[in-house]
């Protein structure tokens, strides 16, 4: 007895609602660093490949080559780990990463409806923003006015770090603004606001300077979708970095406000950010130092495993070292030079897709998706400047968000005019049929 084809479809989106819903909460923390979301995924995704195999449907498998060649550096690097306890399970993690992301490109790309799924994701963050604040201002210590302060409580949301709450709504941002064709100004930038206010209120300086990046790739890609000429938008960037000099040349050359800036910069996130990027460095030059002797990689997940000297301890307690705190660097040193030019292959594979996306649309006349198009690049722009200070690929929702990104080329892209015009007719034809009987 088959299965009726919408029951599957209604199955598949259940698992795919579920999916965003449960790939935030990640407080709690399972066995080898499963989280909730893992759960759900190998419960389904035997379920789906029994489902594609019947179907006889071609699997398609996006970063294969990067993908083969990290795990080739990677097997490597091991020759040198500390543990290779720590080594197999970071590769156990990889594998089940990857895997659980080539499935879900598959379930993207039949579904073929990226809008809802992306309108999930969207209400869901708001859900998770929602919390972050609201576990920061009910104690009652902090206003709405504290939370861009460089000290005080930082919102963590259903993540147990503020950075990796931080990474989720950026992400979550642009996914916000990828729906401007498809959604109300109302629900977009009400969204945008909330999601901006959680990120300030993570107090994260990786995650500012990532939106700052991928707001900018955002706005130039959104003006060469809507075709604005390139002398209009050469002249909109020279005039606002003749304003940005002009502003700097103002506060340094005449010392025009430069006790408030110095107030600012002291009084709120940016305060933070020299201690920050002390410690950072002190990372990145101890395990660096140990990366000279193993030039093929100390091994996965052995950046926390290296033993260090009294004048290299980074934490009172503990004489071992910590992560990488950057995914560059943690590839190059834990998995080898081959590893890390994988990892830039991979990123430039992303940026790759959704350009080729955008530019197929067009060839065809296509005069709408450059919101998606412009949101996407931002995302991924954001994504891979905060890739400098945290080991974003590490995080699920990253994954999740590249399978979108993998799923563009086979989505039926259908803007809210169009959508109300269907409907319109839809009407008027069923109209027209009642007077006919």
């Amino acid at each position: 007895m088959g299965t009726n084809p919408r029951q599957k479809r209604d199955a598949v989106s259940l698992f795919l609602f579920l999916t965003v819903a449960l790939v935030p909460i990640t407080m709690f923390r399972g066995p080898a660093q499963s989280a909730i979301a893992d759960v759900l995924s190998l419960a389904a995704m035997p379920i789906l490949a029994v489902i594609a195999l019947k179907r006889r449907a071609p699997i398609r498998i996006s970063f294969l080559a990067p993908a083969f060649v990290i795990l080739l550096a990677s097997l490597l690097a091991m020759t040198n780990a500390v543990s290779v306890k720590a080594s197999a399970v970071t590769l156990i993690q990889d594998v089940y990463l990857f895997l659980w992301f080539v499935a879900l490109v598959n379930v993207l790309r039949d579904r073929r409806d990226l809008t809802s799924f992306r309108t999930a994701w969207v209400w869901v963050a708001n859900a998770v923003a929602l919390y972050g604040l609201a576990m920061v201002l009910i104690p009652g210590h902090v206003s709405i006015f504290d939370l861009a302060k460089p000290t005080g409580p930082r919102a963590l949301g259903t993540f147990p770090d503020p950075n990796m709450f931080a990474d989720y709504l950026v992400l979550s941002l642009f996914l916000a603004l990828s729906l401007e064709e498809e959604k109300g100004r109302w629900m977009r930038w009400g969204s945008a606001a909330l999601l901006l206010t959680g990120i300030i209120a993570t107090k994260s300086n990786g995650g500012l300077v990532s939106l700052l990046v991928g707001s900018m790739v955002w706005i130039l890609v959104r003006a060469w979708t809507l075709r604005v000429p390139r002398a209009a938008l050469v002249g909109l960037v020279l005039f606002a970095a003749s304003l940005g000099l002009g502003g700097l040349w103002l506060v340094n050359g005449f010392g025009v406000g430069k006790a408030h800036v110095a107030e600012l910069t002291s009084g709120s996130v940016l305060g933070r950010a020299g201690h920050s990027s002390e410690g950072r460095f002190h990372i990145w030059s101890s395990l660096l130092s140990r990366y000279v002797e193993e030039p093929l990689g100390i091994g996965p997940g052995n950046s926390r495993e290296l033993q260090l000297t009294m004048n290299e301890r980074e934490r009172p307690d503990s004489f071992l070292s910590k992560e990488a705190h950057n995914d560059y660097l943690g590839y190059l040193i834990e998995r080898g030079p081959l590893a890390l030019l994988a990892l830039l292959a991979l990123k430039l594979q992303a940026f790759g897709k959704v350009a080729a996306w955008w530019r197929d649309r067009s060839s065809r006349g296509l005069r709408t998706g450059g919101a998606l198009a412009a949101a996407a690049l931002g995302a991924l722009a954001a994504s891979s400047v905060h890739s400098f200070t945290i080991e974003n690929l590490h995080f699920r929702h990253v994954w999740l968000f590249l399978a979108l990104v993998c799923a563009m080329d086979g989505m039926v892209f259908r803007p809210r005019a169009e959508r109300q015009r269907a409907g319109r007719f839809a009407v008027e034809q069923r109209r027209a049929t009642a007077v006919a009987t």
